[in-house]
């Protein structure tokens, strides 16, 4: 059976931008997920997130949007908006770990009260008119927190929850919590996906052995680094094909297309130059290439750059 393979909502990365010129170009993705929604100090949803889930920014596959609260009437206006744009199921985030977030119960930081998760999760499912799905760490200052979390989640309908295998404080530091990841197994009835440092087709390989019962996956970080990472993974192959440099400067293109499409030189300059420093990380010598791409100072600088190394990358390859 081939695994079932979910593109993680990473904040600032996987957005409308990203997802759509990954589909344009790549395969090998079951199910995206788009970052989370969340509240300004005024109440009203943050423009960014909610220009991101708009269906006319989203024309190819149907994608689960999220939503950030620590209350029940939060989450319940983000997901009036969610569900008045015809979406039918929506993920609550109780993932992200910043300390910024999580010091006010959102996000992570939720995870070590669960009456409080209990509480909001019986106030929202009668009202919410779409399926709830639950996004989270392990837990706030330790792992052992879902512990206790999970069980107690077995007495609502929820599809799925999707663990990343750390907690709050760790950020993205050490490793994941392979045992207790594994402890987490028979502890709920609900469908679990697992979620964390799967960067390489080799890693991936190593977790379905790990934890044969599983089979959903989340790729994030690793995604953005490798954005070929998705079908090597459902063809079991760590192959590249033999097109990779031209189908990744496609990507890139379609890319910074569509951010020149929204925004000014200046911002999709930017945003490029954030992408590079973990599309780098899948290349030789990739810390070299984004040293020179930080550096540019115009989209011209840029592309020149990127052209220049994915140009002799594919004459290397040709002449081999």
């Amino acid at each position: 059976m081939k695994p079932q393979l979910l593109l993680a909502p990473l904040q600032s990365y996987t957005d409308h931008h990203f997802r759509n010129a990954f589909q344009q170009v790549f395969d090998g993705v079951d199910q995206f997920y788009a970052p989370y929604l969340k509240l300004e100090h005024d109440g009203s949803i943050k423009s960014g997130p909610k220009i991101d889930v708009l269906p006319e920014n989203n024309p190819y596959e149907p994608i689960i949007p999220q939503v950030m609260a620590a209350t029940a009437a939060d989450f319940l206006h983000m997901s009036s908006y969610l569900t008045d744009l015809g979406y039918t199921e929506i993920n609550w985030n109780m993932g992200c770990p910043y300390p910024m977030v999580a010091k006010r119960d959102l996000g992570a930081g939720i995870l070590d009260k669960p009456d409080k998760i209990c509480a909001i999760i019986e106030e929202i499912l009668p009202k919410m008119n779409a399926d709830l799905g639950i996004k989270m760490r392990m837990g706030y200052e330790s792992t052992a927190d879902i512990l206790e979390l999970l069980p107690r989640l077995n007495d609502y309908p929820i599809t799925e929850i999707i663990v990343h295998a750390r907690y709050a404080k760790q950020l993205y530091n050490g490793g994941c919590d392979w045992e207790r990841f594994k402890a987490c197994i028979p502890l709920t009835k609900h469908s679990l996906c697992y979620n964390g440092d799967i960067t390489s087709v080799k890693e991936f390989r190593e977790l379905k052995l790990l934890f044969p019962e599983i089979r959903r996956w989340m790729i994030g970080r690793g995604a953005v680094a490798d954005p070929f990472l998705f079908e090597m993974i459902a063809d079991d192959t760590t192959d590249y094909p033999t097109d990779r440099y031209e189908v990744f400067q496609e990507f890139t293109d379609l890319l910074l297309e569509s951010h020149l499409n929204h925004s000014n030189d200046g911002n999709a300059l930017n945003k490029m130059k954030s992408y590079w420093e973990y599309f780098s990380e899948a290349f030789d010598d990739g810390h070299k290439l984004y040293k020179r791409i930080k550096k540019a100072k115009t989209l011209s600088d840029y592309s020149t750059v990127v052209n220049e190394f994915l140009e002799s990358e594919v004459e290397y390859v040709y002449e081999d």
